[in-house]
């Protein structure tokens, strides 16, 4: 143990993975610690009679041949690449009267959108064409582009009152802010354009095989190439001599010594718990004070028996209530099941293997705080609220509940148990001031280093996979210059 490595990463996630193996490629020794018996972090799977359930994937954008994500995992080494299927539609947003099912061409997206609302077709181009140039503009960052000058610190409220006018057609453009856990009204113009744009312009995906086929394939690259992973090994604390992060000491009470230390957990444990707040500047204390994390989320996994779904359906589906999205964020903070949005993943659309023959799999997802009014913890309310959420699902898929043949539940306690999370989040919230002050993937502690969703670019499968191999290139260069 008392063995000195170039870099020691802390979480197997899919940032962790990746940032492994491009340090890996660059010639220097790697050990991860995980926690957990396996790899995958937020994106681990789970099996049950026949079913492999995803935790936390729906689908992956950002995957489309010589994008970021297949450039990034080219990059740090991964061959062969994975294959990723476009979806068709992208998404399906469900309301109760009618459901839009989103074409993979944007032009396609358009026409939709404007033979709906006619009245709305200059607002819709212009629209577009706004989230569109946001999201080419954060690619070219640090440069500042106007747009990104013009909405850095807005709302995408404030983006939709300038072309649109329909509360409907505002609803269906905000569509994705079901996974964000805000509304246009609290969400970073930035952040809810680059999802809209990159979506509607590239496709939305979904990896051949499941999220298991990357996963895998990213830790097997990993040992085969000569990096360590170490399997329940929990990191209880970042060593730090001469101001400098040197090593960790692992549960149990064993350190471990590198050139420098690469964090993929939730950045909050790791600089409140496993670093010190003694080692740290005031003026990044109070940044990080600042910072609120996402919501957390209530998860159902069913396996059902039988092909036959409603044909309003398809892989990632939104589902929402109706068109006042206030209303619907304030039954998110309540927890109220039957008045929020709700998100629906079959991926055994896209990869029918993930279930035994004949049977499909639902994975229900909503948006919910770590903890409701009055509640100390989840345990006696789990199955109340597992029942309540697959109540809601029979509104989409009559009869649900007798095809139910593999049922488990998932809530914010259980999140936090896995992931390590604060308070069973999915990152940083994704108000102005949460996109603008997230840690960069160089920390203020010398040697210590970050990757994931916690840090820059973001959270989701891509935003990992590109802060992997962000991070891998710039230790490697660190490492270089000053070893």
């Amino acid at each position: 143990m008392k063995k000195k490595y170039d870099v020691v990463i802390i979480g197997a996630g899919l940032g962790g993975l990746t940032c492994a193996l491009g340090l890996i490629k660059k010639g220097l020794r790697v050990r991860l610690f995980e926690k957990e018996p396996k790899a995958g972090g937020c994106q681990a799977y789970f099996k049950r009679r026949g079913f492999y359930f995803e935790s936390c994937m729906h689908s992956v954008a950002e995957t489309y041949a010589g994008g970021p994500v297949l450039n990034a995992l080219s990059a740090v080494g991964l061959d062969p690449l994975p294959d990723f299927v476009r979806l068709d539609p992208s998404f399906c947003f469900i309301f109760p009267d009618k459901t839009y099912a989103v074409p993979p061409a944007v032009s396609d997206y358009k026409t939709m959108l404007k033979s709906e609302f006619p009245d709305e077709s200059q607002g819709i181009e212009r629209i577009f064409d706004t989230m569109t140039e946001i999201y080419e503009g954060l690619g070219r960052l640090p440069e500042i582009t106007p747009k990104i000058a013009r909405y850095g610190g807005s709302v995408f409220q404030e983006i939709l009152d300038e072309s649109l006018a329909h509360p409907r057609l505002k609803a269906v453009i905000s569509g994705f802010w079901g996974y964000l856990g805000l509304p246009p009204s609290k969400t970073s113009a930035l952040i809810l354009s680059a999802f809209n744009a990159s979506i509607c312009n590239h496709g939305n995906y979904f990896p051949a095989g499941g999220i298991t086929v990357l996963v895998d394939q990213l830790k097997d690259a990993v040992i085969k190439k000569g990096g360590e992973i170490s399997f329940k090994s929990k990191v209880e604390k970042i060593l730090i001599r001469d101001g400098r992060a040197c090593g960790i000491r692992v549960a149990g009470g064993d350190e471990i010594f590198a050139h420098r230390v690469v964090s993929n957990i939730d950045a909050t444990a790791t600089f409140f718990q496993m670093v010190g707040e003694e080692y740290l500047p005031a003026d990044f204390i109070s940044r990080m004070r600042r910072l609120a994390p996402t919501l957390s989320a209530f998860s159902v996994y069913l396996g059902i028996e039988g092909k036959d779904l409603p044909q309003n359906v398809c892989v990632a589906n939104l589902v929402y209530p109706g068109d006042d999205l206030e209303k619907q964020y304030e039954a998110v903070l309540k927890g109220d099941l039957e008045a929020m949005p709700w998100v629906v993943s079959i991926p055994t659309l896209a990869a029918p293997a993930l279930a035994p023959p004949d049977h499909h799999i639902l994975s229900l997802f909503a948006p919910i705080p770590y903890r409701l009014p009055g509640m100390t913890d989840w345990r006696e309310r789990k199955g109340e609220y597992a029942d309540r959420f697959i109540r809601v699902a029979e509104k989409i898929f009559p009869g649900l509940k007798k095809r139910i043949v593999v049922s488990e539940a998932a809530t914010p306690d259980t999140l936090v148990r896995y992931t390590g999370n604060r308070e069973g989040a999915l990152g940083w919230n994704y108000t102005p001031e949460s996109i603008a002050g997230r840690p960069e993937n160089k920390s203020p502690v010398s040697g210590l280093w970050l990757t994931g969703h916690w840090t820059v670019p973001g959270v989701g499968v891509h935003g990992a996979v590109q802060s992997g191999f962000i991070t891998s290139q710039a230790v490697a260069s660190d490492l270089t210059f000053q070893p």
